[in-house]
């Protein structure tokens, strides 16, 4: 049986927003005069992705500017505000952890996924980290080398027993979160399809982070639009106080007639 194309029965949309330093970028707006439901997804991308402000606006016409809180929306902040505190719900779904040569022994930091978080402490013991060790909890999982953290090889070391230790059943399992060491010194951390919820981080002396990647998202009916004034268009704003970064911006409308206008791209058959 012939459903048609998932094109046929949403109208979707996307653009990209380029942001430079402690300026505000404005999506063009949307219009959804034949649409009862619209869900705004916009993902955050660069080293910059750590505390980007996105609100959802409404405007009268697809030219004017628009206000914010469209729908009574409060803004969405995302990303991590800090390198060594992510916190859980900010959004974040790619980031990359670098090992400090300064850690010691006992060293450590939690991350989480969703609901699930899970702790991993540095240590130089070879009974605590090694493979099959009675010492390895699903509350600790520890991880490390014998050589030592100021050591070159003791530092990539280390960054292989972190990556073991996340993929192991007592970590998150592989399939959860997609990971590669782009240095020496450090790991990156993505979630992968299966992964549920975004990803926190509390780190001590052992690890900095850098969000590389963060999602925020806005579900709104047409009905919710103010009615003063004929507001009738969505768009977002989406700012940072901080460095330069992009923003891609889906839009799909859906409530509408059966076919909307036809995709403006290139579409396989």
């Amino acid at each position: 049986m012939n459903y048609g194309k998932l094109s046929e029965k949403l109208k979707i949309d996307s653009e990209v927003l380029s942001l430079t330093s402690a300026a505000a970028a404005v999506s063009q707006n949307y219009d959804m005069s034949k649409y009862t439901d619209a869900y705004i997804v916009v993902n955050v991308e660069g080293n910059a992705a750590g505390g980007v402000t996105i609100d959802l606006t409404e405007s009268s016409n697809a030219t004017a500017a628009g206000t914010t809180a469209a729908g009574s929306k409060t803004g969405i902040v995302v990303g991590g505000t800090a390198a060594t505190n992510i916190a859980a719900g900010s959004g974040v779904r790619d980031l990359t952890l670098t090992f400090s040569s300064a850690s010691t022994d006992g060293n450590f930091f939690t991350l989480s996924v969703g609901t699930v978080s899970k702790k991993f402490t540095y240590t130089t013991s070879t009974a605590a980290w090694a493979s099959g060790s009675t010492l390895q909890y699903a509350t600790n999982i520890n991880f490390g080398t014998t050589v030592g953290s100021t050591v070159n090889t003791g530092i990539a070391g280390s960054i292989d027993s972190l990556k073991t230790g996340l993929e192991s059943t007592l970590g998150f399992s592989t399939g959860v979160l997609t990971l590669t060491t782009p240095t020496t010194d450090s790991i990156r951390i993505a979630l992968a399809d299966a992964a549920v919820g975004d990803i926190g981080l509390n780190a001590s002396a052992v690890m900095s982070a850098v969000v590389n990647n963060a999602v925020g998202a806005f579900d709104i009916k047409a009905e919710q639009l103010t009615s003063t004034a004929n507001k009738r268009y969505l768009g977002v704003k989406v700012s940072t106080a901080a460095t330069s970064c992009r923003a891609a911006i889906t839009v799909i409308r859906t409530g509408g007639r059966y076919m909307p206008p036809a995709f403006k791209g290139k579409l396989s058959s």
